[in-house]
């Protein structure tokens, strides 16, 4: 995964290592706490110093109360059946007295914000939830290097604002080493320093400020550049800017503010965003009360509705109920009181892909996973054989059809689960986070493979905390919290509601940002190009 790999961090500095999938951040991050070569085999060679020692003269437990970090796989650092035991799991392993414990657990979940789910199985929490539940756990050994990877996939747009502030006291008080791995260029505002990496090599290295503005670099490399500097890139201009005030003041001199009426009704049609037409209701949730066993309910008389046809994106903070209400629509779960209603025809499928495809992939080779289902239906070998094909097709993966699922990439087996849902021939699909821990390339890839089924009749319904994929693919929004609908309509009336968004912690995307800003609104980089480049 390496060749000739150079790199140095000086203690107390915060560094984000940024690159696409394959290009050896999650190796880089096994090297630093020495499970790389000690438990991880392979060819290593040279050395890795932390904190004045050598990864290959200690194991990793002895590097365990310096060197913490946090797997993009969290959820495999989760094992206790509460909150606080495991926070407080590796603290005790160090022989720490009781009062210490009980101080590091209740000052670490304050900092990550799961104060007052102490006894909560871990089983029970959102994915975002989880998330910082392992981060919590590292944090408790209070390591003088923080390894982060992939911190951010299944947090909320504020969960992460509010994380990057935690972990910037904390870095100061403690003087943390911080190391942050993955594609999320949020990450870099924490950071002094940011290195690019692909193919086990580094491509660029140096200040925020600068690689920021290298949107040709960061495209080429498979990473989505920050909105605003790309836009204006887009537009031909040389001055790039990084924040929304002076984009704002950037845009108001070039002349873009409040480009007419004549191009709105332009840019609504470049969009897709016409009004649909009048279809049936084909699913819905009707006075629906749930609650896993011990706890409150998560949705209490909840009602909502899905038509024919419609492509919906599910918003909200972590814990707000999305995965809920998504398990109820399938069935994967039964409320305690209220109706799950669906279209009565004997013909009438809802597929439903997890939020991690891992959890329903289980077969030894790539056909055969698909093939399950067609043949639980009963179907003749040939209809089998025919609907398999089909589906791999779609999804790019019939030259991997006699390939062991767990040999693929994370978004090959994100795009596998939703080859195993086609061959059932659903009306509904519905999507648990379908772009998570996936990097930008595989992401438009997975939500373009999505419109193309829109377009070809199924009705959508996923969930995602990515408000750029839900702005530029989904016909209409609808926003939770605490278990409840407080938003629901099209993108553009939803992503415009100023007051309401912030209560479900929801911040639009710059794009938007800006156009409402210069008097029009905009969904996507397409549609403000579209506006401001045919002013008359």
């Amino acid at each position: 995964m390496f060749h000739g790999l150079r790199l140095s961090v000086a203690a107390g500095e915060r560094v984000a290592v940024l690159g696409p999938s394959e290009a050896g951040k999650s190796t880089l991050a096994l090297c630093l706490q020495g499970l790389i070569p000690h438990m991880i085999k392979g060819d290593f060679r040279g050395v890795i110093g932390v904190d004045g020692s050598s990864t290959l003269a200690c194991r990793p437990r002895q590097l365990a109360g310096r060197v913490g970090i946090l797997l993009q796989d969290f959820e495999a650092q989760l094992f206790c059946t509460r909150v606080d035991q495991e926070v407080a799991f590796g603290p005790e392993n160090l022989g720490l007295p009781r009062e210490e414990l009980k101080r590091r657990v209740r000052e670490c979940l304050e900092l990550i914000g799961l104060a007052g789910l102490e006894d909560r199985d871990p089983a029970t929490l959102s994915g975002g939830q989880k998330q910082l539940l392992a981060l919590a756990a590292v944090l408790a050994l209070e390591p003088k290097l923080l390894v982060l990877d992939e911190p951010t996939t299944d947090l909320d747009p504020q969960r992460v604002e509010d994380l990057l502030a935690s972990l910037d006291h904390l870095s100061r008080a403690r003087d943390l080493t911080l190391v942050f791995l993955g594609e999320d260029l949020r990450l870099a505002r924490l950071c002094s320093r940011i290195v690019l990496m692909r193919g086990g090599r580094i491509k660029a290295d140096g200040p925020p400020e600068q690689i920021l503005r290298e949107v040709e670099l960061l495209r080429g490399l498979g990473l989505n550049p920050p909105e605003l500097p790309a836009l204006f890139h887009d537009l031909g201009q040389t001055t790039l800017p990084l924040t929304l005030p002076d984009a704002v003041s950037q845009a108001q001199g070039l002349g873009w503010a409040d480009p007419g009426p004549a191009e709105t009704e332009q840019a609504s049609e470049e969009g897709g965003r016409g009004r649909p037409p009048y279809r049936p209701e084909i699913l819905a949730l009707r006075g629906v009360t749930f609650a896993y066993p011990g706890q409150p309910p998560v949705v209490q008389d909840f009602s909502l509705a899905f038509r024919d046809g419609e492509l919906t994106a599910i918003l909200g903070p972590n814990g707000s109920g999305k995965t809920t209400v998504l398990k109820l629509l399938r069935g994967l779960i039964a409320p305690q009181t209220g109706e799950v209603w669906q279209q009565p025809d004997e013909n009438f499928r809802v597929g439903y892909v997890f939020q991690n495809p891992d959890y329903q992939l289980f077969a030894e080779e790539v056909w055969e996973e698909v093939a399950f289902g067609p043949r639980l239906l009963g179907l003749p070998p040939a209809e089998v054989e025919h609907r398999v094909e089909t589906a791999l097709r779609r999804v790019h993966l019939l030259d991997r059809s006699r390939d062991d699922p767990f040999s693929l990439t994370k978004g090959q087996r994100q795009r596998l689960a939703v080859a195993g849902v086609l061959a059932l021939a659903p009306k509904v699909i519905i999507l648990d986070e379908p772009t998570t821990g996936l990097d930008h390339r595989e992401q438009r890839d997975l939500l373009g493979l999505v419109r193309a089924l829109h377009a070809q009749g199924h009705t959508i319904i996923m969930v995602t905390h990515s408000m750029w994929a839900a702005a530029t693919y989904a016909r209409r929004l609808a926003v939770l919290v605490d278990g409840r609908v407080v938003l629901d309509g099209p993108t553009a009336a939803v992503l415009t509601e100023t007051d309401l968004l912030p209560q479900a912690r929801l911040v639009p995307p710059a794009v938007v940002q800006l156009s409402r800003a210069l008097g029009f609104t905009a969904l996507t980089p397409a549609e403000f190009r579209l506006r401001v480049g045919v002013r008359k």
